[in-house]
């Protein structure tokens, strides 16, 4: 079930709304255009006997991307898999402590690959690096990295928050 996260100082807030369902329709979206593309590809293969060689660069970037923003969407649901059978057998004052710490590893790492992901980006603008079929500026598809580590540090913190709330782990 998805928890809705919007409600912040009391107050249901558009900004949030549309926050909320932002990784949703990138997917839905994405997932729409690598479907297309790909049936196309199949078709013309076998109809045409010949390729879009262009079609597999953009489903495998859009895949890419889909990943990343993947992880956020999961995580906004509580969808990843964790073992929290030793953290559910504690006290409850050490499942919050545990799931607190957790939650502070978590948000360091995408912080983590945020930042160094700007690094990875300058890099690949310097040198002008491009995708092989299209040409595409590679750094377009490496920005990724940096959009799903922002929407996961999102939404994990708010997952961490409402934790905390409730005392500890779900």
């Amino acid at each position: 079930s998805s928890t809705r996260y919007y409600y912040i100082y009391g107050g249901e807030i558009l900004f949030w709304k549309i926050f909320d369902s932002l990784e949703d329709w990138f997917m839905i979206i994405s997932l729409g255009i690598m479907l297309i593309l790909n049936f196309a590809n199949v078709v013309s293969r076998y109809l045409l006997s010949s390729t879009i060689s262009f079609t597999e660069e953009i489903t495998t970037n859009l895949f890419v991307w889909s990943c990343f923003i993947g992880a956020a969407a999961a995580a906004k649901r509580g969808a990843h898999l964790g073992f929290d059978l030793v953290v559910m057998n504690l006290p409850r004052k050490f499942q919050r402590i545990v799931t607190a710490l957790v939650t502070l590893l978590t948000l360091s790492l995408f912080a983590l690959l945020f930042f160094l992901s700007f690094d990875m980006i300058e890099t690949q603008i310097m040198l002008k690096q491009e995708t092989p079929a299209l040409g595409w500026p590679e750094w377009v598809i490496s920005l990724a990295i940096t959009v799903g580590a922002f929407f996961c540090f999102v939404r994990f913190a708010q997952a961490g928050w409402i934790s905390w709330q409730k005392g500890g782990a779900k």
